[in-house]
């Protein structure tokens, strides 16, 4: 049988009291390094979410807005003469032809693409910027004959109704293309939150 000196049990626990609280302060700190880091993250990460989100629901109510026209109006604005053989017919776009307010509308929801990709591109990371690039140039180059239209509308203002030739024939193709473009944005958008995530 072992007898401890009660000095010796003394120092002992005061030994093991102190360990105790070494480990408790460093899961404290620990703990709390670890709430502010994913506060942080939270704090980073919440700004880039929306801002993405934004820049694709822009994108997306663009598109909706224009598809119908680029789709089967546009086919109806489209001449074709004799001349025009083997080459694509300008389509003849006239203000009093498209229901009040379109043109505007779809002039401002292009603006919006390009407001909310400038975010984007703010927010980071700089590995988007080519695709918010791309995505705001077909939607610039889809809505640029509507500029032209609205423009013309503005000089001629009471004296009468303005048009516009323009070839529209890739639009479709463009169309399509601003829809693959804001796909691969999400893609590299979601990576890089979840990169954010496990860094």
């Amino acid at each position: 049988m072992v007898v401890m000196d009660a000095g010796i049990a003394a120092v002992l626990g005061a030994g093991v009291g102190t360990i105790g609280m070494i480990v408790t302060g460093w899961t404290a700190r620990s703990a709390t390094k670890m709430q502010m880091r994913n506060e942080s993250l939270r704090e980073r990460r919440e700004p880039r979410r929306a801002s993405y989100e934004a820049f694709s629901s822009a994108v997306a109510a663009f598109h909706d807005h224009l598809q119908p026209w680029v789709h089967f109006g546009r086919l109806l604005d489209s001449s074709r003469t004799s001349e025009d053989e083997g080459t694509n017919p300008p389509s003849h776009l006239k203000h009093s032809k498209f229901k009040d307010g379109y043109v505007d509308h779809a002039i401002a929801l292009a603006d919006e693409v390009s407001r909310f990709g400038r975010h984007v591109v703010l927010d980071g990371p700089a590995e988007l910027e080519p695709f918010v690039t791309k995505v705001a140039e077909l939607s610039s180059g889809l809505v640029a004959p509507f500029r032209i239209l609205q423009s013309f509308a503005r000089i001629s203002g009471e004296m009468g109704d303005s048009t516009v030739a323009y070839d529209t024939s890739k639009f479709p193709e463009m169309l399509k293309h601003l829809d693959q473009g804001v796909r691969e944005f999400l893609q590299h958008a979601s990576t890089a939150l979840d990169r954010d995530v496990a860094s």
